[in-house]
């Protein structure tokens, strides 16, 4: 991996020096990337970054072949079980802020950067959307394809898209990108005037990430390159030209009982087949007492903002 320009000492969202210190290191848990991995962090917005640095061309050796959001699992039984899991996931993310606005206004254009298999395209679209899937994976293209959802293959710094877009969506993508500022900066020339953004990504400021550290589900070394707090991704949207900007917190079901496994155990006990998504299905269940202990912490794991494109420029 390498070091790549002057992006080395400053931070993702704000642009202040980070902390030559790392504030946290770690291992790939989840996939077994070779390697340790740092997070500095910026001590003016608590955002970190992830070191070694990357370049774009290096991301895709960061991701298995099996990657979840490439396809779906092998086996009937799996694969019902993760049709089952996602449709209630997402229906659940159209309910809550900052999507909950996507279900109560009148549908148009929009454009999911980072579709993986297109499982929120897919619920957008019966909710009358036109919607637009950017993922570089040629795999998990196919597998939306075959959903019947229009793919584009490629990243906002390559694909050939329309403009005019009514909404553009990062639901836990923009924390894998090389330079969050560039690739919001794009977003927003895709917008119409006064067109909406919605950002999902984990919240590395909740009581969890402070409490877990390394072993923070969330963290997903080496694959997240940045590390989002409130202030952080409030002051990279307005940077990047939106307003509006609206910032909240939720409890994400699989946040809290991955990282105590990580915890215990260095791993996530199960990863495949129907014994993961029948252990997802539990975290779902439990997940209401996961959120009121997150309360009384002062947050959640997952961090929503919803922004508009500014007039100006």
């Amino acid at each position: 991996m390498s070091s790549v320009g002057s992006a080395a000492s400053s931070c993702p969202a704000c642009g202040a020096p980070l902390d030559p210190r790392p504030a946290l290191r770690g291992v790939d848990r989840l996939h077994g990337t070779p390697g340790e991995f740092e997070v500095r962090v910026c001590s003016a917005c608590g955002t970190g970054r992830t070191f070694p640095l990357v370049g774009p061309d290096e991301l895709g050796s960061l991701y298995p072949a099996a990657y979840n959001a490439y396809s779906f699992p092998a086996g009937r039984l799996a694969r019902l079980l993760a049709t089952a899991l996602y449709r209630w996931h997402y229906r659940r993310l159209l309910r809550h802020a900052p999507l909950d606005v996507l279900r109560r206004r009148p549908p148009g254009r929009l454009l999911d950067v980072g579709a993986g298999r297109g499982d929120l395209a897919a619920i957008l679209s019966e909710a009358g959307w036109r919607v637009t899937g950017l993922e570089p994976s040629a795999e998990a293209c196919d597998e939306g394809r075959r959903r019947g959802l229009h793919m584009v293959q490629g990243t906002l710094a390559d694909a050939k898209l329309e403009q005019d877009f009514d909404a553009v969506v990062f639901q836990h993508s923009l924390e894998h990108v090389v330079e969050p500022a560039e690739d919001l900066g794009r977003a927003r020339e895709l917008l119409r005037p006064g067109g909406s953004i919605f950002v999902l990504v984990p919240n590395f400021g909740s009581w969890q990430s402070r409490r877990f550290g390394d072993a923070w589900f969330h963290l997903d070394l080496p694959r997240h390159r940045s590390h989002f707090t409130v202030a952080g991704l409030e002051r990279l949207l307005r940077t990047a030209g939106f307003e509006q900007v609206r910032l909240s917190t939720a409890t994400t079901p699989d946040g809290l009982p991955n990282s105590l496994q990580y915890r215990r155990y260095g791993r996530r006990l199960f990863r495949s087949g129907p014994t993961l998504y029948l252990t997802v299905g539990l975290s779902i269940v439990l997940r209401p007492a996961f959120a009121l202990l997150d309360r009384v912490r002062g947050g959640g794991d997952e961090l929503g903002a919803s922004a508009a494109r500014s007039d100006g420029g």
